[in-house]
C-alpha cells in the first residue's frame, strides 16, 4: 500500500505501472485525471500497434502489409505525444495551483494573480484537449485497422478502442474543469464547438468498432 502522501515526482511515464498506480492513488495531486486519461489513451494505441505488428509477416495478410506498416508508424506518432501529454498534464497543474497561491493583498498583486490564473487555466486546458484530439486520431486509425488485422488480435483492437475511448472522456472532462474558470468567451464557445465534434467522432468510432469485432465474435 502506498504512503498516504508522496511529493510529485519529477517525471510520471519512466515510473514503473506498479509506482504510477501507488502515486495515483496516494495523497498527491499529480498524476491526476488528466495524466492518467494521457496514459490510457497511449495504452490504446499500444494494443493497436501490437495487433498490427503480430499480423505481419503472416500467411493471407500479404496484401495488407503497407496499411499495417502505415497504421504502425501512425500509433507510434500518437503514443509519442500521449506519453509526453502524461507528465505535461501534470506540469499544467503545477502552474495552475501556483497561480492560485500568488499573493493577493494589493489591487496590483489581485489583478496580476488573476491575469497568472487565467494564463494557467488555458495552459491546463491545452494538455487534456490534445489528448482528446489524439484519442479520436487513435480511434480513426483503429477503425480502419479492424479490417487488416488477423481476428485472432481483434479483442486486442477492441480493448485498444475502448481506451481510446475512456481517454477521450477523462480527458474532456479535465477540459471543462479547467474551461469553467475561463472568462473568455469567445474562447469557451470554441473549445465547446470543437469538444462536441470530437465527442460525436468518438462515440462513432468506439461504437462501430466495438460492435463490428463483437459481431465477429461466434460463441
Amino acid at each position: 500500500m502506498p504512503p498516504a502522501t508522496q511529493p510529485p515526482v519529477a517525471s510520471l511515464i519512466s515510473l514503473t505501472l506498479e509506482a504510477f498506480a501507488d502515486q495515483a492513488a496516494a495523497r498527491s495531486p499529480t498524476p491526476g485525471g488528466g495524466s492518467v486519461a494521457a496514459y490510457m489513451g497511449d495504452l490504446g494505441a499500444a494494443l493497436g500497434a501490437m495487433a498490427a505488428r503480430f499480423t505481419q509477416g503472416r500467411k493471407g495478410f500479404e496484401a495488407h502489409e503497407t496499411a499495417l506498416a502505415r497504421e504502425i508508424t501512425r500509433l507510434e506518432e500518437l503514443r509519442a505525444r500521449l506519453s509526453a501529454l502524461v507528465d505535461e498534464d501534470s506540469r499544467s497543474y503545477d502552474r495552475v495551483t501556483s497561480a492560485y497561491a500568488l499573493p493577493k493583498e494589493t489591487d496590483a498583486e489581485k489583478a496580476a494573480r488573476r491575469d497568472a490564473i487565467q494564463a494557467a487555466l488555458r495552459e491546463a486546458l491545452a494538455a487534456p484537449l490534445a489528448t482528446c484530439r489524439d484519442a479520436v486520431a487513435g480511434l480513426t486509425v483503429l477503425d480502419g485497422l479492424a479490417q487488416h488485422v488477423n481476428a485472432n488480435l481483434a479483442s486486442d483492437v477492441a480493448v485498444g478502442a475502448y481506451a481510446l475511448g475512456a481517454a477521450f472522456r477523462g480527458a474532456w472532462v479535465n477540459v471543462l474543469i479547467n474551461l469553467a474558470g475561463l472568462k473568455d468567451p469567445a474562447f469557451r464557445a470554441d473549445v465547446l464547438a470543437e469538444g462536441e465534434t470530437l465527442a460525436q467522432s468518438a462515440r462513432a468510432l468506439e461504437d462501430r468498432i466495438g460492435t463490428t469485432i463483437l459481431a465477429g465474435i461466434k460463441v
